[in-house]
């Protein structure tokens, strides 16, 4: 598959997106859940392909990571319409495929040490059904913490039943080759774990998902104007989620 033709997947990717929003401005709750939907799933198909394809991933580095980034801002975006809809299920799904899309898209790997010479790269093309511009490195780190702080919301607001969470995926840039790989590859996503938090349990998945979004944030908060807003709301998110599972919060410088 050539670069022009796997344009298309993104294309109809940003024209279901489109489409996700319009039918959110009305009232069929089920019908808006499953335009976001499709969405999610042309989106991740197109980044299955640019992940498993024929090109060298040097070649389509840039464009996986505005993907990536893309998808992470879709799927948080979804997650509302889903559960809205009465797909809790389907709200954790997008929730996890936000968690490895946002992981993949940073630059700084959710290493606070890193987010200062993260800053330093180029931007991105801005894949979205209205976008205009570029995404900053900055954008795509934030967009990292955020998910992050969303997944920990999720997992203790709505614990999942002991035995059903199934084989996990720890997050990685690997992925094999072919079209049967593309296919696992979406399947992962699903079941997606950041290999931080590796021999989890739930709760501790959680405050571990919760830290790391703050020590993203303070990260950002010290080297870029007008963040320190996101970097105190992170604090007092991970002191409330801590506070519900009973345990103390950690602290992040």
């Amino acid at each position: 598959m050539n670069r022009r033709h796997l344009r298309a997947p993104l294309q109809s990717a940003l024209t279901a997106w489109r489409q996700a929003r319009i039918a959110g401005e009305g009232f069929d709750k089920r019908r808006t859940g499953l335009a976001y939907h499709l969405a999610v799933n042309r989106l991740h198909w197109y980044i299955s392909l640019l992940r498993t394809g024929p090109h060298p991933r040097s070649e389509v580095q840039d464009e996986l990571s505005a993907a990536c980034h893309a998808l992470t801002v879709l799927s948080r975006e979804s997650m509302p319409a889903a559960a809205a809809s009465g797909a809790h299920r389907y709200a954790v799904i997008h929730a996890r495929i936000a968690l490895a899309a946002g992981d993949l898209a940073d630059p700084a790997k959710g290493a606070p040490r890193q987010v200062a010479r993260a800053l330093e790269g180029r931007a991105l093309d801005r894949f979205d059904p209205y976008g205009v511009g570029s995404v900053t490195t900055a954008e795509r780190i934030a967009g990292a913490a955020e998910v992050r702080m969303v997944m920990a919301r999720l997992i203790v607001e709505h614990p999942p039943a002991v035995g059903v969470r199934g084989r996990r995926w720890l997050v990685t840039e690997e992925s094999g080759t072919g079209i049967s790989a593309a296919y696992r590859d979406r399947r992962n996503f699903r079941r997606a774990v950041l290999p931080s938090c590796a021999g989890l349990d739930a709760a501790g998945e959680a405050v571990r998902l919760g830290a790391e979004s703050v020590g993203l944030h303070a990260a950002l908060a010290r080297r870029t104007a007008g963040h320190a807003v996101e970097y105190e709301n992170a604090r007092m998110e991970l002191g409330r989620l801590a506070g519900r599972l009973g345990v103390s919060a950690p602290v992040v410088e």
